[in-house]
Order: C-alpha cells, then structure tokens, then sequence
C-alpha cells in the first residue's frame, strides 16, 4: 500500500508526458524521431536557451513591430500615393540591397546578361527618344533607357556580390588609373553629401539616382566589360551604326520639317506637358526662323553633342582600320556626319569635329613619328603643325561661310547674350554658396527662362558649381582631365599600330571634346556615353599594363624559338 501511495503522488517527467500524448494522439514513430532529431544538441553556456519567458517575449515583440508597420505602411501606400511613391519605395530598395549583399559567393555569375545590357542600353539610349515613355501617377518617366538602366545596375550589384573573379577584374581596372576612381569616388561622396542642403530633397533624391544610374554604374560596369579583348571594337562599331541611324532620321526630319514619329504616337506613349510639343513641333532658330534637326533627341545640340562624340572613332576608323572596305566606308561616313551637323544648326557639334580633326592630326603624327624614324610624314607635320592649326582657326575667323557655322553671325546673338547673363546671375550665388545648392537644384537656383518662359541654363560649368560647389567643380573636371592624360600616356606605350589598344586615341579626343561643349551645353543626355569611355579608358589601360609586363616573357619566348632554330639549321 505504501508503494502504490507513493507512485501516485509522484509527477511524470516532461519526456513521459510527451510520450503519453503522442500515444494518445497515435503519433507514427517517424514524426517523433523528426520532433527529437529537432532539439538543439548543444550545451547551454555555448547557446542561449530559446524557450526562456525573455526569449519568447523578444519574438512576439518583433512579430508585433513587423505587424505593425506593415499596418502603417499599407496606410501610408494608400493616403499618400502618388504623391510620396519614391520615399515609400526607399524600403524596397533597402531591402532589396539586403538580399543583394547577402547573396552567397558562387563560380558563375550573371556576367552575360550584364554585357547584354550594356550594349542594348546604349541601343536604347540613343535610338529611342527619351520623351516617348510611360508617365505614371507619381512615378518618373518609364523610358526605354530606364527599362534597360536600372536592371543593368541590378545585375552589376549582383556580380559584385557573388563573383570574386568579377571583383577583382574590377579593381585590377580601376588600378590601372588610380587617380581617376579616387577623384570618381570623391565626387560620389560629396554628391551624396549635398542632398543634405538641398531644398527639394525628393526631387535631389530623383536625380540623384538617375545619375549612379547612368554615370557610376555604366563606369563600374565598363572597367570589367571592356579588360575583354574585341569588345572596344565592338563598341566603337555600335557607336558609328548609331550615327548612321540618327543622321538618316535627321536628314528625313529636315526634309519634313519635323520628327517622323510626331502624329503617330500611340496614346500609351504620349507624354504630356508644354515642353514635349515643342520636342514634337520642332525647332527653329529665332534669329532666322531655320529648321533644326534633332532626330531621337530633345534637343539639336543633343544630336549634335553625340555626333562630336562618335567622330574620333569614326576618323579613327577612316585612318587605321586593317580592311580597305571598312577605311572606305568610314572615309565616306565623315562628310555625312559633318553635314547632319550642319543641318542641326548646332556650333557645339562642328567645334566638336573641328577638335576632333586638330586633335587627331597631332597625335598621329607624333606617333608616326615615334614608330617609323625613316618617315619624314611624322616629323614634318609634327614640326609644322602650329601653323597648321593657326591656319584652321584663322580660316574659321575669316571665311565667311566657315566663320558662320563655327563661330555664329548675328543670328546667334541673343544665345551669346543669354549665356553672359546666366554667369551674371550665378557669380553672386556661387560666392554666398560655395559648398553648393544640392543636386538637380542648378536650374531652379540661378532661375533664368527663356522666351517661352521655362527655366533653362546653358552651361555646364555653371550647373556644377551651383549644385556642388567649388570643390565639386575642381573634382569633376578634374576626372576627365586625369582620364585623358591616362589614355595619352598608355597610347604612347603602345602606338598607333596596336589595333585595339590604339583607340585610346578616339577615347582621349573624346574626353576633349566633353570637357570643351560642356562650357555652352548643359543637358546631360549624353553623359552615360562619357561614363563609359572613362570606364573603357580604365580597362584599356590595364591591358596595356599587362601587355607591358608580358613583354619581357614573350621576348625571352621568341629567342629560345630563334636559337633552337639556328641550331636546327647548324
């Protein structure tokens, strides 16, 4: 009796209790191993236990917060969309740079579809007018540039992460021009730290990331694109057809007096505003009422802008391509450029090609003259070219018809004037502000209109210091400068015959070119397209650098061969 008293005063474990419920419940063998296999095996003072009162209170207290922000979020959505739909998406991005970084290191990385891209946002960028796009509430323009820009960033952040080959590719690149990612990155930071001065802090933040867009990632993205050997070429080859395809819709729009497309836009396409049926209606001069081609872009100087940028790879073509066909094509390809030029009515774009021809001139003769000492062709243009470019300038003063569309007759006066006032204007709010207004915030500060009353400025330069300052101005110019210096000097390591290697000659002209229209141009349409020959000049240089450190073994290489041929034939 004493026995059975005492067994039934004594309490089942927590193991027999689980055991007389799972009999009850009928549970099969197999879900118990899996609920025991499921315990922690592991000692205390090596892992908190995660069933104390505090652990289980830290759960539902997360769950609770999770809950309701989510709540606060939907409301949010739903009271303030579209008005506030960029800072509502900041969550979204942040957590989608969370699943980007925490992506694990793999062999292969998306690679390919970063180099498709690549090429087809440039397609897109230049054959597609960016004012034909989606306009949804709140939202910017879903333009074709858009659609292939952003998942291009994407797909870099992506291989970033995953590929420790990709990585080191990169940085290899950017090593090859130290300077000029330092100078690059110095500017991001102070570009990110002006938003914090900025008036209209959505409208910064907008333009913000439209520019690592379109700027810092197409850079990051070419230094490891263009380290494989062909694809300069390729480029350079996409960037004359493109030409050829603009300059055809230019002549087409001159002969109709406006853009082809303007009337047959279908309605999911059409963009409305004041400024886009002035794009649609054309544009003329208000001096002389002349029409002005500007095919798929807004405005003439845009075209203009990108046909000075394309003509050093064109001459470049014209010049040293192995093929006659191709030399020919090219040679033909020049006048037909400088004529859509000259139907955009644009001085920007003919300065352009008249640097382009000075420029090219010079650097071939100096490199003729380093590689073929027996030549006189090299020397004589060298020695003589001071007179030669005094000759081309004095003729674009003289000429008349040449001082016209170089330099601008009566007709331009009332540009002139324009440009004197706007640096009239910003002086003074330089000098009060010199660390900078914010990004995107040049136009609205200088707040000059122009006829039709729309707030517009003209030069570049001024764009800059009003939104970044007076260090700001010094860094970004300061990286096309050191760019150009970097593809000179890699340039005159290996020559004019080094196939590949010797468009750094466009490259630096191009940069020249940039540096120059930037003072009378301040649209940035075309800034993508810099992006990438400073990205392309970073990843040429390091190829040359590893051609340079090959030498000596190939050298080595070829006398071994030579010697045991000379033995061979003793």
């Amino acid at each position: 009796m004493t026995t059975v008293a005492r067994d039934k005063q004594r309490r089942p474990s927590a193991a027999e209790f689980l055991a007389g419920v799972a009999r009850r419940l009928r549970l099969p063998d197999w879900r118990r191993r899996q609920a025991a296999d499921a315990a922690p095996v592991i000692m205390k003072p090596y892992m908190p236990d995660p069933d104390t009162r505090k652990a289980r209170g830290g759960r539902r207290a997360v769950l609770f917060w999770m809950i309701g922000f989510c709540v606060f979020y939907g409301m949010c959505w739903a009271f303030f969309t579209p008005y506030l739909v960029l800072l509502l998406l900041a969550p979204v991005a942040i957590l989608t740079a969370l699943m980007i970084w925490a992506l694990p290191d793999a062999r292969t990385a998306p690679t390919g579809v970063l180099v498709k891209l690549f090429f087809a946002y440039f397609a897109c960028l230049i054959l597609w007018p960016n004012y034909l796009a989606l306009a949804l509430p709140g939202l910017p323009w879903i333009t074709m540039a858009r659609l292939t820009g952003f998942p291009l960033a994407l797909a870099l952040l992506i291989c970033v992460s995953m590929s420790k080959d990709f990585r080191n590719q990169v940085w290899a690149s950017m090593n090859a021009t130290p300077i000029l990612w330092r100078c690059l990155v110095a500017f991001i930071l102070l570009q990110t730290m002006s938003l914090a001065v900025s008036r209209s802090p959505f409208y910064s933040l907008d333009r913000y990331a439209i520019w690592q867009t379109g700027f810092t990632a197409v850079f990051f993205a070419s230094c490891y694109i263009f380290a494989t050997p062909g694809r300069v070429i390729a480029m350079a080859r996409l960037l004359w057809v493109m030409a050829i395809c603009v300059g055809v819709i230019a002549v087409v729009e001159k002969r109709l007096e406006h853009v082809p497309w303007a009337g047959h836009i279908p309605s999911f396409l059409q963009v409305q505003g004041e400024r886009i049926q002035l794009i649609l209606a054309g544009q003329r001069r208000s001096g002389d009422g002349i029409y002005r081609a500007q095919a798929t872009f807004s405005t003439s100087l845009g075209l203009a802008e990108y046909l000075a940028y394309c003509m050093p790879f064109v001459t470049h073509f014209a010049v040293t391509a192995e093929k006659s066909a191709t030399r020919w094509a090219a040679r033909l390809c020049v006048p037909f450029l400088l004529f859509v030029v000259l139907i955009t009515g644009s001085r920007l774009g003919m300065i352009g090609c008249l640097t382009t021809f000075l420029i090219y001139t010079l650097i071939w003769s100096v490199q003729r003259w380093r590689s073929h000492r027996e030549s006189l062709m090299g020397p004589a243009i060298t020695l003589g070219y001071p007179a030669l470019a005094l000759l081309v300038v004095g003729a674009t003063a003289f000429i008349g018809r040449l001082r016209t569309v170089v330099w601008g007759n009566g007709a331009m006066t009332s540009s002139n004037l324009g440009r004197h006032i706007q640096w009239a204007m910003g002086i003074p709010k330089i000098k009060s502000h010199p660390w900078g207004y914010g990004v995107g915030m040049g136009g609205e500060t200088l707040g000059y209109r122009d006829l039709s009353g729309l707030l517009t400025i003209d030069s570049y330069y001024l764009v800059i210091v009003l939104e970044y300052g007076v260090v700001g101005f010094l860094l970004y110019y300061a990286i096309f400068v050191i760019g150009g210096l970097y593809a000179y000097r890699s340039l005159s390591t290996v020559g004019m015959q080094a196939k590949e290697l010797s468009f750094l000659t466009p490259m630096t002209i191009t940069l020249a070119n940039f540096v120059v229209i930037k003072s009378v141009f301040a649209q940035d349409d075309n800034h993508p397209l810099i992006a990438m020959i400073l990205g392309m000049i970073a990843a040429t240089c390091w190829r040359v650098q590893q051609r340079k450190a090959a030498a000596p073994a190939m050298a080595n290489a070829a006398a071994r061969k030579r010697a045991g041929w000379l033995e061979a034939q003793a």
